[in-house]
């Protein structure tokens, strides 16, 4: 199997077997309510657990007790959420908002794609509708300011199936091509 290692040069390695999936991710929120409204209301996400759970010290900061929503979604994988129920805690640990690139994308089909975006648009969020070409997408933050995705994707336009050659395209790139390897994006 070729790889590209961190000086980007070809070699032969053993092939590995990739893991079997994303389990879930986690991110903070400082309001728990808008947070299960927003997944489990407008997008459809719905609450699978909630965990009240000590943190050891081990994680940065003294001993503490958090808040843990897991959101599931069909295939299995979850979105979880952390919020400290101490003030100060929550102020020191909670980060700021991503830059706009920064976002989690989740798969749907064109139907959840526009019951979404319904919920969003009553819901006063600020939705960006995008065809990107190689499948559309909706673009929504959620209460904490998180940039979330849905994607849904032409059936033969995912990233290996572009007919380019990823590490050619990167060692391309990094010598300074900048001339764009897929289709035109649509704004709506």
């Amino acid at each position: 199997m070729s790889i590209i290692t961190s000086g980007l040069q070809e070699e032969v390695k053993e092939t590995l077997r990739p893991p079997l999936g994303l389990h879930h991710f986690n991110f903070y929120t400082s309001d728990f309510e808008a947070c299960r409204h927003f997944y489990e209301d407008i997008v459809g996400l719905p609450l699978i657990g909630f965990w009240i759970e000590p943190m050891p010290e081990s994680f940065g900061n003294r001993a503490h007790v958090v808040g843990h929503a897991f959101f599931g979604a069909a295939d299995g994988t979850m979105l979880a959420f952390i919020h400290y129920p101490d003030p100060d805690l929550q102020e020191k640990s909670v980060g700021t908002e991503q830059p706009g690139s920064v976002h989690i994308a989740l798969a749907v089909d064109n139907e959840q794609y526009s019951g979404i975006l319904k919920r969003a648009n009553e819901g006063g969020y600020q939705v960006v509708d995008v065809d990107h070409g190689v499948g559309r997408s909706l673009y929504v933050r959620d209460p904490d300011g998180l940039l979330v995705e849905f994607n849904v994707p032409s059936p033969d336009a995912g990233p290996r199936d572009r007919g380019v050659n990823p590490h050619e395209a990167l060692r391309s790139y990094l010598a300074g091509n900048r001339i764009p390897n897929t289709p035109q994006k649509h704004m709506h």
